[in-house]
């Protein structure tokens, strides 16, 4: 090949197989990446308004960060400051005199709330999945389809293709986690949890990841709220073993995860909540379905909101490339289409 442009030997290459670089996903509306991501803000977000994920897409390890709306620092408590009242008549004195400065210090001092912010919102914590090969990784893609509110990654290792899908129901509250493979007996995985939350993580019987615990405390409101999350495991062929606290798949076909979220917020006043009895409860009826099934109802819920609004800029050959790339040099390139993403992605966030 002497005197072959570098450019050409490289589409040679990578259409003989010799070369294995992911190509775009079929869907324009994609968010996509050729490595997993490596901070928080680079995973891949999956939600319903109520349950929600960030996938980070990981070969050797994949993190899915969880998080529930329920889930804030502290308890039930009572912001009203006890001298405010008291304070009051001053206030509007020093109001009346023209002391706006010492009026607004009174304020600051005696009449706002304590602790004067909000609670933080807390994270459940991470659903871990380790898998034994993560050589040899070619034709590496991760992408989030914002028409489906689908989060996928796929690579091949030894002449097999592996596939993950995560998607947020909105219809059954759960996330569910499918792993394939293209060749039977070659989904194997260890799935185990962490949080900074105090809690614990037990296995029941043989097919399910429990973590339990309680919020944490902030601004000196003590952590009240219970929360659980509940990770079930089914797996097509192979064996599924129970651990200390973890859960290994070995040798299947496939397997899907069903993880329902739940804590003892019922209302402001309210904490007395069994996120047990609600997380079984989710968990009993998602099984229910198939996998096919409840990625069909997922996607009809989402894309009666999703789909109510189109915006067309023009596509250059620019939208070709992955997202990263297409942010790194937004003034270098005509891409117009990078702008109709950004729209729907902000739509799709909220």
């Amino acid at each position: 090949m002497t005197g072959t442009h570098p450019t050409l030997l490289a589409l040679i290459l990578t259409l003989s197989g010799s070369v294995a670089i992911a190509q775009p996903p079929a869907e324009p509306l994609s968010l996509w990446y050729r490595q997993p991501a490596r901070q928080w803000v680079e995973a891949l977000a999956v939600g319903n308004g109520r349950l929600g994920a960030m996938v980070f897409g990981g070969v050797a390890q994949e993190r899915i960060q969880l998080n529930e709306d329920t889930l804030w620092a502290g308890g039930p408590y009572d912001p009203a400051n006890p001298d405010a009242l008291e304070a009051l008549p001053k206030v509007r004195e020093l109001i009346f005199a023209g002391q706006y400065r010492e009026a607004h210090n009174l304020i600051g001092q005696k009449m706002m709330a304590k602790p004067l912010t909000q609670m933080p919102y807390q994270c459940v914590g991470d659903l871990l999945l380790e898998f034994p090969d993560a050589n040899g990784v070619k034709d590496y893609r991760r992408d989030l389809n914002l028409d489906t509110a689908v989060a996928t990654v796929a690579y091949m290792i030894g002449g097999v293709r592996y596939t993950r899908e995560v998607f947020s129901s909105p219809v059954d509250q759960v996330i569910v986690v499918r792993l394939k493979a293209d060749k039977p007996g070659k989904v194997t995985f260890t799935a185990g949890m962490k949080t900074p939350q105090k809690a614990s993580v037990t296995v029941e019987p043989l097919t399910t990841l429990v973590m339990q615990g309680v919020n944490g405390g902030s601004r000196a409101v003590a952590g009240a709220l219970k929360y659980q999350a509940r990770v079930a495991i089914a797996a097509s062929g192979g064996r599924i073993v129970p651990g200390d606290g973890r859960i290994t798949v070995t040798e299947a076909d496939s397997a899907v995860l069903l993880i329902a979220v739940a804590t003892s917020y019922k209302s402001f006043k309210d904490v007395t909540g069994d996120p047990e009895a609600l997380t079984k409860d989710t968990i009993a009826k998602a099984s229910r379905k198939s996998f096919e099934v409840m990625l069909k109802d997922h996607m009809a819920a989402h894309q009666a909101l999703f789909r109510r609004v189109t915006l067309d800029l023009g596509t250059t050959p620019a939208a070709q490339r992955p997202t990263d790339e297409r942010i790194r040099d937004p003034n270098k390139v005509n891409d117009p289409q990078l702008a109709a993403l950004y729209f729907q992605f902000g739509r799709y966030l909220l």
